[in-house]
């Protein structure tokens, strides 16, 4: 009856919303009822406590994405997974794409085909272009995008990284457009130490591949500083898989060759305020085929990014204020039968806020953005069909957090986004929580999004003038527990996300559909039971289905549409740690699903059935130093290439990297 009488708040809550919620406590009522009954039982018997460990627990854990500043998990009701500093250093020879796909909720579409070819991102079923990429809380975007603003993740280097915040549903209150499906905050590595220290990498591997790394950080006084290069290049396998293997046994092999450059630098110029400026410059060459079962040795392209800016940071006492600035420059030069084409993408980002805290229970959040797009294809601009296109918004957004006041927390926030093309829009949000007994976390979220049409969608020989700017609005609820002294942790969360005017690409034209409605559950399970071992489990179910706008009246069609993105994915991650040596595993089950498949010289696609498929990886070190350490990366160890990502498209068998990582 405490619990209950505690949690009449969601009943304040408009009709419309409160109804919204209790659909979505019974669409997840079976598993959440599960998880609380569990939990409750291991809260109320202090006999299944064991031995204390050196695990700091997720409701603990600080993180920086879910508020834009520092607060614990149990102070807030969002979602939020952290990929730790450890679990990256596990994926040396590896790329961002291979960690993503690890993580509840999210798959990378394409990280198991050729290193070069595209890897989408699919996050809790939506496309990546509702998903928001910062690197270091600043946006990484991406103006020469076909399918949205999504950063291309293989420019992105992992070996720069120092952890990952993925933060799941609407986030478009703190973060702006694009943040629809959820937030990945790339947090990079920084100098700290002595003044200075080496360190780096080299791998070799299978199909002629092999990755380096090399850098210095240090600091020294009130400087600090981090810089790394990093050079990738493989011979790969055939972009496309051969129709028939007995007349066309084997197509020529893709390469791609990569190469980043990360350098950040801290100057703490007073005892209360912080610059630190920033730069990353990566770039890729790849050779690549003519589409499904289509062979080309004549295709390629070369991408290019350098991101820069700097970030300010100035110490209030009680709260800090911040000032970013960031620019981006994407171009890309293609070449296939197509023809030949050069895109050159401009980002401009200025932020300031500050939050502070007002009393010991109530914190403040406030700030204002601005972002400026810029689209150029210099192969077109003199033939009048694609030439210069600019789009820009100003944002203030402000929010309120109630902190942990007898187990309530509360963020309840606006933004106010000034658009040059689509008018003005007001998104919100509501993210209540309630922790049982400092074990036991309640959560809903009731959050809405706005995200305008690109400038490719609008201006590009495929693009569509008359789009309409697309609206989200999205319910979140379930509970997470942290049990028997932190060794078996649990998260259930469901989900619901509609969309209003959503853009898709069909038959070669960006189009306005109806709407959009997703729904899913997820559940996570993280288990240490003994020193040194670690076990995460998770499941996945997303639903989804577009709804198209007829011409006669109540004739509307609605159909599942969620290509490549199948109901059912799981997840089986174990880990053991003895004396020098460290052994993992990771399987990754991905379920039945459909592509859509474009014939040669067809301009309209037919649904193709995909079968469900699990991929078993490996992971092996010795460290024979306190720096040092020798490792080896299996994937895909049963060679299993009986399966499809994308229809007509090769998959990798079984690969192996091997090197040594060192820090002096």
């Amino acid at each position: 009856m405490y619990v209950r009488n505690r949690m009449l708040y969601i009943f304040n809550f408009p009709p419309s919303a409160r109804i919204k919620i209790i659909n979505l406590f019974t669409y997840m009522k079976t598993t959440s009822f599960s998880l609380m009954a569990f939990s409750l039982l291991a809260l109320g018997r202090p006999g299944f406590a064991q031995e204390d460990t050196a695990h700091v627990s997720q409701l603990n854990t600080v993180v920086v994405t879910a508020t834009k500043f520092a607060k614990k998990q149990s102070e807030t009701g969002k979602v939020l997974t952290v990929i730790s500093r450890e679990q990256i250093e596990r994926n040396v020879g590896r790329t961002v794409t291979d960690v993503l796909n690890e993580q509840a909720g999210i798959l990378i579409n394409g990280a198991g085909s050729n290193p070069g070819k595209n890897k989408e991102l699919y996050f809790r079923g939506a496309t990546s272009q509702y998903t928001t990429i910062l690197l270091d809380g600043i946006p990484v975007g991406d103006a020469t995008g076909l399918t949205g603003n999504a950063i291309d993740l293989r420019l992105l280097p992992i070996d720069a990284i120092e952890r990952i915040e993925i933060l799941r549903g609407t986030q478009s209150t703190l973060y702006g457009a694009d943040a629809i499906a959820g937030v990945i905050n790339v947090i990079t590595r920084k100098g700290s130490g002595k003044p200075l220290n080496g360190f780096g990498n080299l791998a070799w591997g299978s199909n002629r591949s092999i990755k380096g790394t090399a850098g210095l950080r240090g600091q020294r006084d009130n400087v600090d500083y981090n810089v790394a290069f990093t050079h990738f290049e493989t011979d790969g396998i055939s972009e496309a898989a051969p129709f028939d293997t007995v007349t066309n046994p084997q197509f020529d092999r893709d390469g791609y060759k990569q190469s980043s450059l990360m350098a950040n630098f801290g100057i703490q110029a007073t005892e209360q305020l912080r610059f630190t400026p920033f730069l990353i410059y990566s770039d890729y060459k790849s050779s690549y085929d003519a589409g499904s079962f289509q062979d080309s040795k004549t295709n390629n392209n070369k991408s290019n990014m350098l991101h820069t800016g700097m970030r300010g940071l100035y110490d209030l006492g009680k709260g800090q204020l911040h000032a970013n600035f960031g620019y981006q420059k994407v171009t890309r030069h293609d070449e296939s039968s197509w023809g030949v084409t050069d895109l050159d993408g401009r980002s401009y980002f200025g932020e300031l806020y500050a939050h502070y805290n007002i009393t010991g229970w109530l914190q403040a959040l406030a700030g204002v953005e601005y972002r400026k797009s810029e689209l150029m294809d210099t192969t077109l601009i003199n033939t009048g069909t694609f030439g210069i296109g600019t789009q820009y918004n100003t944002s203030p957004y402000l929010s309120l957090f109630i902190k942990d006041l007898y187990g309530f927390s509360l963020e309840a926030g606006g933004r106010y986004t000034l658009h040059s093309q689509f008018g003005n829009h007001f998104t919100y949000s509501i993210n209540p929580s309630y922790m049982i007994r400092d074990k036991v976390k309640l959560f809903v979220n009731i959050s809405t999004g706005f995200k305008a049409p690109t400038l490719t969608s609008l201006y590009s020989q495929w693009g569509n003038p008359g789009l309409k700017p697309e609206k989200a609005t999205s319910y979140e609820g379930g509970a997470q527990a942290s049990l028997l002294q932190d060794k078996l942790e649990l998260r259930v969360t469901g989900f619901k996300r509609d969309i209003k005017d959503v853009i898709s690409y069909i038959n070669y034209q960006y189009v306005n559909y109806n709407k959009q409605n997703d729904k899913g559950v997820e559940l996570e399970v993280t288990a240490h039971p003994v020193k040194g071992l670690d076990i995460k489990a998770f499941y996945t179910y997303v639903d989804g289905a577009v709804t198209t706008v007829a011409a006669t009246p109540g004739k509307d069609t609605s159909y599942n549409n969620l290509a490549r993105r199948p109901a059912h994915t799981g997840g089986l991650n174990i880990g053991y740690r003895f004396s020098k040596f460290y052994v993992g595993a990771n399987i990754r089950h991905t379920g039945d699903r459909d592509d859509i498949y474009y014939a040669p010289g067809a301009f309209t696609g037919v649904p193709q059935p995909l079968k469900a498929y699990t991929i078993w990886d490996m992971y092996a070190e010795y460290r024979f130093t306190g720096n040092g350490r020798l490792f080896l990366n299996a994937n895909n160890i049963t060679n299993n290439r009986k399966y499809w990502e994308i229809y007509g498209y090769s998959v990798q068998g079984f690969t192996m990297q091997a090197g040594i990582a060192f820090q002096l």
